[in-house]
């Protein structure tokens, strides 16, 4: 069984729900890139279309469409346009696997996806328009010896922070890890299988744009690495980094606004605003270090799954560390009202004994068949203050420390 680096190997994850046939039915190729995604088993589009399967060379299309009324700050999130009141947003993602035997034992393996994106249109919205590439990606599946893919994709210490990314629409906001994009582009990605150990390692280019805007730090280059192994049949460990190296090339605003960024930071750390201001001029942060371990139990849809996440961030020239604990619970029914999934989270982040992010995530979904399903989901602010490091533009653009929710349907292909 084939599925590309990196989500975590006993988890569906939100944000990568797909997979798709590729090659023999045995061989399912999921957007997380790993070879033994035990969550591939039961994720809802395993249902995939096969559209041209001739000579060995196989194609599969798959996708989901999905409409959910939702607050103010996630409609913003989900299309990057403003509302001033609870709206329906509607979205769709739709993307194309591929494989073709080389020769015994090697595979060439492809894969482009595509959703509706942040951007929107003149018309201020962006319902219809597929227009972020998610996954673009080529490479080769050596079975035994490996994956390697060139492309945009998941960067290897995403396995450990998606065991607790199990909502349909909500995200955890703990990780730091995420300001700089959950895809990554112009990345190299490899992934090893054995002896019931896993190993994923990705190296990534320079690469202007960082987290999708959310970040205004272009990134020089990014290495991650993590390993992660079983203890019988339910619990995985994890472990992993993620160096970043920040670029502050460019124009002279993109380069002010990257500065700036730093400039809430360096206060707390007990500067004036106006030295400050000076030191993230003259003293550029240069990079950030993400890293920790993850513990889950189960598997995604499957009965019972629970998931442990703890993390570490350290930035240059910033005095502590920003410290991280995620969590996530869920549970699906598989007899009495079979399809029937309640998943519960709460993601913390904290700097020097401040706590910026405190959000609890409740949900619950119905699936009627492998392609239907509704939701509805909420995050709930716990008193968290974020603008005391991140201050308060950022907290803006970012929606930290909003209630939110999210009621939805959603058709899988």
């Amino acid at each position: 069984m084939l599925a590309l680096p990196f989500a975590p190997t006993t988890t569906h994850v939100h944000s990568h729900p797909t997979v798709f046939k590729l090659g023999a039915p045995a061989a399912l190729l999921a957007t997380s890139l790993w070879a033994t995604s035990l969550w591939a088993l039961s994720a809802p589009s395993a249902y995939s279309a096969r559209v041209y399967d001739q000579n060995g060379v196989s194609i599969d299309l798959y996708g989901k469409v999905q409409a959910a009324y939702v607050d103010e700050y996630t409609y913003e999130d989900l299309s990057g346009s403003s509302s001033p009141e609870d709206s329906l947003y509607s979205s769709m993602r739709l993307g194309l696997g591929l494989r073709s035997p080389i020769t015994t034992g090697l595979d060439g393996i492809a894969l482009a996806e595509w959703d509706t994106s942040r951007k929107a249109n003149s018309n201020g919205d962006n319902e219809g328009t597929l227009d972020h590439t998610r996954y673009m990606f080529v490479g080769l599946d050596a079975y035994q010896y490996g994956t390697l893919i060139a492309g945009r994709g998941d960067g290897a210490y995403y396995t450990v922070v998606g065991a607790t990314d199990i909502f349909n629409i909500m995200e955890s906001k703990a990780s730091d890890y995420f300001l700089v994009g959950e895809q990554r582009p112009a990345q190299i990605m490899y992934a090893l299988h054995g002896m019931s150990w896993d190993l994923k390692l990705s190296y990534q280019f320079d690469s202007a744009h960082a987290g999708d805007g959310y970040m205004p730090v272009d990134v020089h280059q990014a290495y991650g690495a993590a390993v992660s192994t079983k203890f019988g049949e339910n619990i995985t460990f994890a472990y992993g980094l993620d160096y970043t190296k920040f670029d502050f090339d460019g124009s002279n605003d993109d380069i002010a606004r990257a500065e700036s960024f730093f400039v809430p930071s360096f206060i707390v750390d007990g500067y004036t605003p106006a030295q400050a201001q000076a030191k993230a001029r003259n003293e550029h942060v240069g990079a950030k270090v993400d890293y920790g371990v993850a513990l889950s139990y189960g598997v995604m849809g499957q009965g019972l799954y629970a998931a442990l996440v703890v993390g570490a961030t350290k930035y240059d020239y910033i005095s502590h560390h920003l410290y991280t604990v995620d969590t996530a619970v869920s549970y699906t029914t598989s007899d009495f009202l079979a399809g029937l999934t309640v998943s519960a989270g709460y993601g913390l982040k904290s700097y020097d004994e401040e706590l910026l992010i405190s959000d609890l995530t409740l949900g619950i979904s119905y699936s009627f068949n492998a392609a239907f399903k509704l939701f509805a989901e909420a995050q709930f602010d716990l008193d968290g203050n974020a603008a005391y490091f991140y201050g308060q533009e950022m907290v803006r653009e970012l929606k930290y420390n909003e209630d939110k929710f999210a009621l939805g349907a959603e058709f899988n292909f």
